[in-house]
């Protein structure tokens, strides 16, 4: 378990670029489909299709997030706690593309697209929910709810930031033997470390890895997508 959760704080940095990964997609794209709109440069059916994949992989990357960032420091966080105003929204969409399928960006106008409601699913219980998208476009949308959910993730961050689990001198030396033990390490590298094993025990002895700093710099990086598409 404590490898498990040291492996999941390491990797919040991570599940954050990749958070800024799809924006920059969705971003790119809803700015493409405007300036060919402007032109009556039609059709954009391929535009709009990646726009749904990558909104969809969005999506599930704030699940991702929400899940790794309790995982990683044992602290309750809701769907309302990952955004108080986008919240029940990502929760609906997010079950429609993943467990039904839906391609949830359906309309245009202007240039910009959006996500027109309501929408239904069928839920766990046969019911047949109802809901109504945020009137918004989706490349503001996208720019709004990241910001709030990057908000969110600092705030847990300097709430719960120390019970993330770190590496410690016994965990480098774990890896080390994990390193030995794979079967995708060359055997003349395996020697050179058998070889240096005092040393490199050594070399690690007092590190520490600051992921609560690693995170937010993260978080910074994506900030400033959002920004720079503003400008």
């Amino acid at each position: 378990m404590r490898q498990f959760k040291i492996a999941v704080g390491n990797n919040l940095k991570n599940k954050i670029g990749e958070l800024g990964f799809f924006l920059e997609k969705i971003i790119e794209l809803s700015k493409v489909i405007e300036q060919r709109d402007l032109k009556r440069d039609y059709p954009l059916n391929e535009e709009l299709d990646k726009l749904n994949f990558f909104f969809s992989a969005y999506l599930n990357t704030i699940q991702s997030l929400k899940d790794a960032f309790k995982a990683a420091t044992g602290a309750n966080f809701s769907w309302k706690d990952i955004s108080p105003t986008y919240g029940n929204f990502v929760y609906f969409c997010r079950n429609a593309t993943t467990h039904d399928g839906s391609h949830l960006i359906n309309a245009g106008k202007e240039g910009r697209s959006y996500i027109a409601g309501p929408l239904r699913r069928i839920d766990n219980h046969k019911k047949v929910i109802t809901f109504d998208p945020p009137n918004e476009d989706v490349f503001s949308l996208c720019c709004n709810l990241t910001d709030e959910i990057l908000q969110s993730l600092t705030n847990l961050l300097k709430r719960e930031g120390e019970n993330i689990l770190v590496l410690a001198d016994g965990d480098f030396n774990d890896a080390i033997q994990t390193v030995l033990a794979s079967d995708f390490m060359p055997n003349e590298v395996k020697g050179l470390i058998q070889s240096n094993i005092d040393g490199i025990e050594a070399s690690f002895k007092g590190i520490k890895v600051d992921i609560v700093h690693q995170t937010i710099k993260a978080i910074a990086n994506v900030a400033r997508i959002v920004e720079d598409s503003l400008t």
